[in-house]
């Protein structure tokens, strides 16, 4: 059970880089946002699923 919430202060961390590099990305690029949003999303998306899966194996325990 120590070992449960010795790691589970990263999940808040893990997507929160995603919606700030699109914010980032779309301001210091914004010609080329069509690009960035599909690029971005594929990395939020992929962010939120490692989170969902690393909580869900945490709440198993």
């Amino acid at each position: 059970m120590e070992q449960t919430y010795q790691s589970a202060w990263i999940i808040p961390f893990l997507p929160l880089p995603a919606p700030m590099l699109i914010g980032m990305g779309l301001i210091l690029f914004p010609t080329a946002t069509k690009d960035l949003r599909r690029m971005w999303a594929v990395t939020s998306i992929l962010l939120l699923s490692i989170v969902m899966i690393f909580s869900t194996n945490l709440s198993i325990q």
